[in-house]
């Protein structure tokens, strides 16, 4: 398996996560979200398929995007001196699995990545991972340490952090 950076030119192969929206934002989307630098996609690809797929962007954190409780814990995992209105975060927008390739940790694997690739040459600052998780998919980022920035609504995404500098 190889994983690349998604370019125009890319030609997918074959690709089925089980999700449309997944399916359709890698086929139709990814492309012009890069285009448009909105975000980046890298895939995992073998010989004969899209193995899985990720989209990375900028983000944040800030009070407005957590409770209050959330926000204290996060500010208190930093001196005084760099207490700021928010925190530099890289959102993983988007994340799928082929269905044949599900249950073999290859999430896991894309998550230990994104951690890895941020605390090793982050570019920018960023101290957060952060994901607005399908409820299906809350079990598995708080499996791989992600927590939930606040309570929502029946039928919304869940937004979860990772907090890098735990790593470091």
């Amino acid at each position: 398996m190889k994983i690349v950076r998604l370019t125009q030119e890319h030609t997918f192969k074959p690709f089925d996560c089980g999700e449309d929206d997944l399916n359709d934002f890698l086929l139709q989307d990814a492309k012009q979200y890069a285009k448009g630098l909105l975000a980046v996609t890298y895939v995992i690809e073998d010989d004969d398929m899209t193995v899985a797929f990720f989209s990375l962007s900028n983000d944040r954190i800030s009070l407005a995007e957590s409770d209050k409780a959330t926000w204290r814990r996060i500010r208190n995992s930093f001196p005084h001196r760099k207490h700021r209105s928010d925190y530099p975060a890289v959102k993983i927008g988007r994340l799928g699995v082929n269905v044949g390739a599900q249950h073999q940790h290859i999430g896991t694997d894309i998550i230990d990545f994104v951690k890895q690739t941020f605390i090793t040459k982050n570019r920018t600052g960023c101290c957060f991972v952060t994901v607005d998780a399908l409820r299906s998919a809350v079990p598995f980022y708080e499996n791989n340490g992600f927590k939930p920035l606040r309570k929502v609504n029946e039928g919304e995404t869940i937004p979860m952090y990772y907090d890098l500098t735990q790593l470091i």
